[in-house]
């Protein structure tokens, strides 16, 4: 029962080809694994959420250097410091987000904001953590395009407690495990209310061009 628990919340599709990448922020091994998929080829676009403790060691991925992060970030109040930087034909574009209470929530309402100003865009790959997925598919659900398919995808080496038929005897895990069900909990009681106030808010990112 309890090694089911973490596969339903860690269950991931197959990869595919698709129009975009996204991977949220969080462990750098997340975003090293979206640039191994962009590297075989599975989409022509890599759109990172960076957060505001990653924004320093964001030239450590070794991407092409044509975006300098930590100069734009130093206008703006730590707090609000959080980015979408799209990598596409060797350049980098940045696009400040709002930073609200629900982080997860937050980006997945910025993706769809930025879908819907990218049409052409019928097809994503959206990588995290492996516990992460079952959150990230109720939110993607509730606020992405109908028209958008939308895979989930894994990094690996965070991944791998699912693997382990005792992964509850790892106190680390079982933290993560019964957090993300709390999570869960919290953001289907809560979604309802984002979705109804999402027509009123205020756009409030920017687009900064590359430097």
């Amino acid at each position: 029962m309890l090694q089911f628990l973490f596969e339903w919340l860690a269950r991931a599709d197959s990869p595919a080809r698709a129009d975009a990448i996204f991977v949220l922020a969080g462990r750098k091994s997340r975003k090293v694994f979206a640039i191994q998929l962009f590297d075989q080829g599975m989409a022509p676009r890599l759109l990172f959420s960076v957060g505001r403790f990653e924004i320093r060691r964001f030239p450590e991925l070794g991407l092409p250097q044509t975006i300098d992060l930590l100069q734009m970030a130093r206008s703006i109040p730590p707090p609000q410091r959080h980015f979408f930087v799209l990598f596409e034909n060797q350049q980098f574009t940045a696009e400040r987000i709002r930073v609200r209470m629900l982080g997860t929530l937050s980006e997945i309402e910025a993706l769809a904001d930025s879908l819907g100003t990218h049409p052409q865009l019928s097809s994503l790959l959206v990588v995290s953590s492996g516990a992460h997925l079952r959150r990230l598919r109720i939110c993607c659900r509730a606020l992405l395009p109908r028209n958008v398919k939308t895979s989930f995808l894994a990094a690996p080496e965070e991944n791998a407690a699912a693997n382990q038929r005792n992964w509850w005897n790892n106190a680390s895990t079982r933290k993560m495990v019964f957090t993300e069900l709390v999570k869960i909990i919290c953001y289907e009681v809560f979604l309802p209310f984002w979705k109804l106030a999402r027509p009123w808010k205020s756009k409030t990112s920017s687009t900064i061009p590359p430097s």
